[in-house]
C-alpha cells in the first residue's frame, strides 16, 4: 500500500521524497530525548535515583539527573504511563518541611522492574507511617 502511495504518476514525488528523511529525524529525536536508563537502589537507609542518557552517555554525561535522600524524607511516589513513555514522580520532604517533586524517565525498565520498583517504594512508605 506505501508503495504503491509512494510510486504513483500522479503525485509529487519530491515532496514526499522530502518527507522521509524529515520523519525520520523527527523520530529519532524523539527516541534520542525519551530513552533514558534509569537506575534505582534502596539498599541501606539512603534512596538512589539516577537517570542517565542512553546513547553515548559514556562519552558526554550531560543527561544525568541523580537524587539521593534519607528514606524518611519519601513522602509519596506516583508512576504516570503515557502512550509511549512512563514518568516516575518522587514527592520528598525538604528541610523547610515543604514537599519537593523530582521526576525520573522509567520507559525502559520492564513490567517486573516496575512492579519491584512499586514494592519498594510502597515498603518504605509503609514504614515511615509507621513511625510518624
Amino acid at each position: 500500500m506505501l508503495y504503491l502511495f509512494i510510486f504513483r504518476e500522479d503525485s509529487n514525488k519530491i515532496n514526499i521524497w522530502y518527507s522521509i528523511p524529515v520523519s525520520l529525524v523527527i523520530f529519532l529525536g524523539f527516541v534520542y530525548s525519551t530513552a533514558k536508563y534509569f537506575e534505582f537502589d534502596s539498599d541501606g537507609n539512603v534512596l538512589t535515583f539516577i537517570n542517565k542518557g542512553l546513547f553515548i552517555s559514556n562519552f558526554i554525561n550531560y543527561r544525568e539527573r541523580r537524587a539521593e535522600f534519607p528514606k524518611e524524607k519519601l513522602k509519596r511516589y506516583r508512576i504516570q504511563n503515557y502512550i509511549i513513555f512512563s514518568t516516575l514522580y518522587i514527592y520528598v520532604r525538604s528541610r523547610s518541611n515543604k514537599t519537593k517533586r523530582v521526576h525520573f524517565n522509567i520507559s525502559l525498565l520492564s513490567g517486573r522492574k516496575k512492579k519491584a520498583l512499586k514494592k519498594s517504594l510502597d515498603k518504605v512508605i509503609k514504614h515511615n507511617k509507621e513511625i510518624s
